[in-house]
């Protein structure tokens, strides 16, 4: 699996998988992503996930993580029970190489929290064994992640020793507030487990800061990131030349805490930034924000995608535009997939025009 330059973490949620379908072709074979397993709203089985996500992204290689911002918090049934099992720790290996073999395209990441040394050489064998690569996931978000096993050194060390180049290494900081507080943390980890691992290995750095509260915004307002800043940065520290970058796509971890209905508004990402139109007082009318965007500074057009042309259309009143907030949702997603998958390099539309495949088939 020939890891992209672009590792996007991504729930099996109905926006994610819509700006997910709609990218070019091209776009999608420019990332990565790390799939997040939980049930496909209230369906089973658990694998009806996984095809939802095939479904937007067929035929390419990705990275399968379970979950663990899942909650369950209505009544069980056969797809919940098998997350549970996957979520809980130690994961049940057997369940999730048994959903894994019929999805070949999915390349696991180690289940690794409160598993002995062991039992993750045996989720490498089965990965090598089934044609698939390997990823090492190690969640650091406050309050949530498992963090480093003890016996991580070890398992580096064994790797570096045989000259393994099947894998790649995430560390996945989660919801943060601003990405650069984590540049000496994620430097210093590297440094201590990793510093033996070839320089090929991809090492991606994952977090998210996309906000959780918008009551500050008012009119047209911009918001910039600095994830691409924060991986110049760990490379600068660590000499690595391998850092990939890595988001989670304009979104954030699931969440459970109760939320009023948001306001309407209109989000349009810029390569290191999102501006956000919306009002303070009343929820505004989408196609009055959309037009606040497109008749921003931020505003670029000419991207040839379907997410900037959701706003165009939202913006001259045709039918079929955004007219929820979940829509609007797909739409930030899909410009800001393609906008971080070809980085400083975007293609004219015309560039875009694909021969016939059979991505929907």
């Amino acid at each position: 699996m020939d890891v992209q330059e672009y590792l996007v973490t991504l729930g099996i949620r109905p926006a994610e998988l819509s700006g997910l379908k709609e990218l070019p072709g091209s776009a999608k074979d420019r990332l990565t992503p790390l799939v997040l397993l939980a049930p496909w709203l209230a369906t089973t089985p658990l694998s009806r996930a996984l095809d939802k996500f095939e479904k937007s992204y067929p035929s390419r290689p990705y990275f399968i993580d379970v979950d663990t911002y899942y909650r369950i918090i209505d009544n069980h049934n056969e797809a919940k029970e098998l997350w549970e099992r996957l979520a809980q720790k130690p994961a049940d290996l057997d369940a999730w190489w048994k959903l894994l073999s019929n999805y070949p395209n999915a390349n696991p990441c180690l289940l690794m929290a409160q598993q002995p040394i062991e039992r993750v050489r045996d989720q490498i064998t089965w990965a090598r064994e089934n044609n698939r690569t390997f990823c090492i996931r190690v969640n650091l978000a406050e309050d949530v992640g498992s963090g480093f096993p003890q016996w991580m050194p070890a398992l580096a060390a064994e790797l570096a020793e045989e000259g393994a180049s099947d894998y790649t290494i995430v560390l996945e900081f989660g919801w943060i507030k601003n990405p650069l507080m984590v540049v000496a943390i994620a430097s210093g980890y590297i440094t201590t487990f990793f510093s033996d691992i070839p320089p090929t290995i991809p090492l991606a750095i994952s977090c998210t800061s996309f906000p959780r509260d918008f009551t500050p915004y008012d009119g047209a307002e911009e918001e910039g990131f600095s994830n691409r800043e924060l991986i110049a940065e760990i490379r600068r520290a660590t000499n690595r030349p391998r850092i990939v970058y890595g988001d989670w796509g304009t979104t954030r971890p699931r969440s459970y805490q109760h939320a009023s209905q948001p306001k309407n508004r209109i989000d349009y990402p810029t390569d290191n930034s999102w501006v956000f139109a919306r009002d303070q007082a009343e929820s505004v009318e989408f196609q009055a924000a959309a037009i606040r965007i497109t008749g921003s500074k931020y505003w670029s057009g000419g991207l040839g995608i379907w997410g900037e042309q959701l706003i165009e259309g939202t913006a001259a009143g045709q039918a079929f535009a955004i007219d929820s907030m979940p829509k609007m949702y797909a739409a930030r997603i899909n410009i800001h997939l393609h906008r971080q998958a070809f980085y400083g390099h975007l293609p004219p539309p015309a560039a875009l025009d694909e021969v016939w495949r059979d991505d929907d088939f």
